[in-house]
């Protein structure tokens, strides 16, 4: 009886813990507008650690797009 309870605990344990991984989410910052000096398109990485589905939907949280005076400012994010 105790190793069949220590046996699906065990089967619980793993698979909880291989559902979560951790992913990269990639966001590519760009500026356009008539404004001279604006910074080059950049691109910035972290980490998310969290189901494939979950961290999807908080890395493309983070995409956005600002016009301000001519400027325009937009993160487009994805996962890896």
């Amino acid at each position: 009886m105790r190793s069949t309870i220590l046996f699906i605990l065990c089967i619980v344990i793993f698979t909880l813990s291989s559902c979560t991984r951790e992913y990269i989410c990639q966001c590519a910052i760009e500026y356009t507008g008539n404004q001279p000096g604006l910074p080059a398109t950049d691109t910035v990485e972290y980490n998310i650690k969290d189901t494939r589905d979950e961290a999807a939907l908080k890395c493309e949280a983070n995409s956005t797009e600002i016009d301000n005076g001519g400027v325009k400012f937009k993160e487009t994010c994805v996962l890896f």
